[in-house]
């Protein structure tokens, strides 16, 4: 072959680095797009193939192989675009697939990587797909709370049919290259992995092609045939996305747009209705709030202030065989490295391990796991009785789970201290205590540092890593990449009564108590709550967690609330009647049936007699208002841990909400949804807050912090400032 190799896109220059190249292979043209990382379709992106189309028809070549250079295909949109609106400068994506949907000659996507979003997109507007057997591929934009704008809803129907199409796209999952040779979604799959590989073999298909361009391999010109008519298959469709959705808008229209597909009368009118589809899901809430959440995941590994590298964790000693010393167990051993886990009851340790595997077989049975990987999982496990074994000392990290009393947990860090080989890390996995006391039990208070799971452990995706004072930069630099290791979202919190999570829920818990005091019965509060989208209210929440452990925090850290608060009097009743939550199978509400939470007489008759006995005349109080006293002190409460520097960032609290609390994502987090989705924004939160601590001065968390009242005041400012004049061009 003779090869001739061109620079194609914006000219070479000073801040315009070149983006694609086009090189004639005998008489295929192969169009390589060079945007690292990951090849996103930018605009300088979007020119360089639109050039290199150009570039092919005018070289006569009898086909163009499109490809991405370096690790992947292009992986999708620059989302960075949407903020600025530069996804609409042309050419747009929409304006590049229809140019290569029209292209003259037969063109062959060459994906390796992961074709993502706008690159499956450009994909699908070629005429023919090679696939690495390691790619993935798939449409996420859901995730993002948009659809595919640039032809997806109206191409992927036609290759694969309507169902396939709407269950790729409303869960936004990657597919494999088998199943997405399967579907017809990829037509030749080849054992290249690399870029250079794959890019090479699609140039072997498309020199077996034809010349000219065969009019059925045109998806766009494909009909669309709907399985059992349009209205009974959409009706089901749209009834599906429903209750998948969890109230998010993105995966109903989806399926609009696909039936737009089904119905237009025409590709292009087909197209235009899910621009407009596209237009309404770009400028709503919702998108803005899950792009929030998007750039919010991205940025908590980042460490303010430290660079240290991590110390390498190949095996880890975990000390109580309760629930979440089992389940923090199961986490390092899902991900190959070995733990010990450790205890002074034997038949706590084989009761644990009964429940590990237990639990692993249940994933089998759902063919969710294999046997071979359950048979390693549990060989990484292994128990001891004592720190002395010799099992112990080894260990690159420690996490202690064992009740929250800090004199016992003092006494086992002493332990560690005197056991643990120099270097290796003494985490705790408290929820509440302050790890200064406990790290002042060792000698090296630099090796220690709080590492908070959620439970269940083994299940719930965040990790809260707590700072203590003397916590040197290299301990929190290795347990965030820990974190990210265990396949957690690892947040860095600073050190105080609940870090982040517990301390912003002190509040909404406390005011949930005063709620039913002064008129509420359990689900009354609760409703609102769940209306607002969280999977559960205060109390059945506090059900779940078991409410001995708030009665035990109070009662073990007596300082806890000053003479500003108002103490939760009748959560201690309720526990001192035995009502623990589900485990008793009796708490705010009743159990006796199961795990779902029925309205029970007793409890509504305690409350009332409670508020009796307290002198309280019961009132009947609004949804709106039981809302706010939940929500408001939780959200003051993030701004105190900003101004307090306990978080990093604002963003870092939503992630803690969305995967500790069970926030929706569909509002950002507790933070955003303050800033951007309550009415009236930061100024109407600050005036709220000083309002219902004038009418229920119950705690210091209803005095508004300092920075949000400053932020109020720069938001008011924004608000009043007359609109800028058009820029004139």
């Amino acid at each position: 072959h003779h090869e001739r190799t061109q620079l194609v896109g914006p000219a070479r220059g000073p801040g315009r680095p070149q983006m694609a190249t086009f090189k004639l292979i005998g008489r295929v043209g192969l169009l390589k797009i060079s945007s690292p990382p990951v090849n996103a379709l930018g605009l300088a992106v979007r020119k360089g193939i639109v050039d290199g189309i150009a570039q092919a028809e005018k070289a006569g070549a009898k086909a163009l192989v499109l490809a991405g250079d370096g690790i992947t295909f292009p992986a999708g949109a620059d989302i960075a675009e949407f903020a600025t609106g530069g996804h609409r400068t042309q050419p747009t994506l929409g304006e590049v697939i229809e140019r290569l949907d029209k292209a003259s000659m037969p063109t062959v996507a060459a994906m390796h990587g992961t074709a993502l979003g706008g690159g499956l997109e450009v994909a699908l507007a070629c005429h023919w797909r090679v696939m690495s057997k390691a790619a993935k591929c798939g449409l996420p934009e859901v995730h993002l709370g948009l659809l595919p704008g640039a032809g997806g809803t109206q191409r992927l129907p036609r290759l694969i049919g309507c169902a396939p199409a709407i269950k790729i796209m409303t869960s936004g999952a990657p597919l494999g290259a088998a199943e997405a040779a399967k579907l017809g979604l990829a037509d030749e799959v080849v054992a290249a992995v690399d870029g250079e590989g794959v890019a090479e073999a699609a140039v072997g298909f498309a020199e077996a092609l034809a010349d000219g361009v065969d009019p059925s391999r045109v998806v766009s010109a494909r009909p669309l045939e709907v399985e059992g008519g349009v209205e009974a298959f959409f009706g089901a469709a749209r009834e599906g996305a429903r209750k998948a959705a969890k109230g998010e808008l993105a995966p109903l229209l989806i399926v609009d747009a696909v039936r737009a597909a089904a119905e237009a009368p025409s590709f292009e009118a087909g197209l235009s209705r899910e621009s407009e589809l596209f237009a309404q899901l770009a400028a709503g809430p919702e998108a803005r709030a899950l792009q929030h959440v998007f750039f919010a995941e991205r940025q908590i590994s980042k460490v303010v202030g430290v660079d240290a590298p991590p110390r390498p964790i190949e095996s880890a000693a975990v000390i109580g065989a309760g629930t979440m010393g089992g389940g923090i167990a199961m986490c390092f051993a899902n991900k190959g490295i070995p733990v010990t886990l450790v205890d002074k009851s034997p038949e706590a340790l084989e009761t644990r391990i009964g429940g590990i595997r237990a639990a692993y077989e249940a994933n089998v049975a759902k063919g969710k796991l294999s046997e071979d990987k359950l048979g390693a999982r549990m060989r990484c496990i292994t128990t001891a009785t004592s720190l002395d074994d010799p099992a112990c000392s080894t260990a690159d990290l420690y996490v202690e789970a064992v009740f929250e009393r800090l004199e016992l947990k003092k006494a086992i860090f002493k332990e560690l201290d005197a056991i643990a080989k120099p270097g290796a890390l003494l985490c705790t996995n408290t929820s509440t205590l302050d790890i200064d006391k406990i790290a002042s039990a060792t000698s090296r208070p630099q090796d220690v540092c709080g590492t908070h799971f959620f439970s269940p452990a083994n299940i719930m995706p965040l990790l809260e890593n707590v700072r203590g004072s003397a916590s040197s930069g290299e301990t929190l630099a290795t347990v965030m990449a820990m974190g990210k290791k265990l396949g957690k979202k690892a947040v860095l919190a600073g050190n105080c009564f609940g870090f982040i999570g517990n301390r912003m829920i002190e509040g909404y818990c406390r005011e949930s108590y005063f709620l039913l005091e002064e008129g509420c019965v359990p689900r009354d509060v609760d409703a609102p709550v769940r209306a607002l989208g969280l999977a559960m209210g205060p109390l059945q929440m506090q059900d779940l967690a078991g409410i001995d452990i708030g009665y035990n925090i109070r009662k073990d850290q007596p300082d806890l609330y000053g003479p500003a608060d108002r103490y939760p009097l009748l959560a201690d009743r309720i526990a001192e009647a035995g009502r623990l939550g589900q485990k008793t199978k009796a708490g705010w509400y009743d159990y006796a049936a199961g795990r779902n939470p029925v309205d029970d007489p007793w409890v509504a008759d305690f409350i009332e007699k409670f508020s009796a006995e307290q002198g309280v005349t019961r009132r009947a109080i609004s949804a709106e208002e039981v809302l706010d006293r939940c929500m408001l002190p939780m959200v003051n409460e993030g701004f105190k841990c900003l101004e307090e520097g306990i978080a990093q960032r604002e963003s870092d609290i939503d992630i803690v909400f969305l995967y500790g609390y069970g926030f929706p994502r569909r509002l950002g987090g507790p933070m955003h949804w303050a800033r951007h989705i309550r009415e009236g924004g930061l100024p109407k939160l600050a005036a709220d807050l000083q309002r219902y601590g004038a009418e229920h001065p119950n705690g210091t968390y209803w005095t508004p912090s300092a920075l949000l009242l400053e932020e109020a005041a720069v938001a008011a400012e924004a608000e009043a400032a007359p609109e800028p004049a058009a820029a004139t061009a």
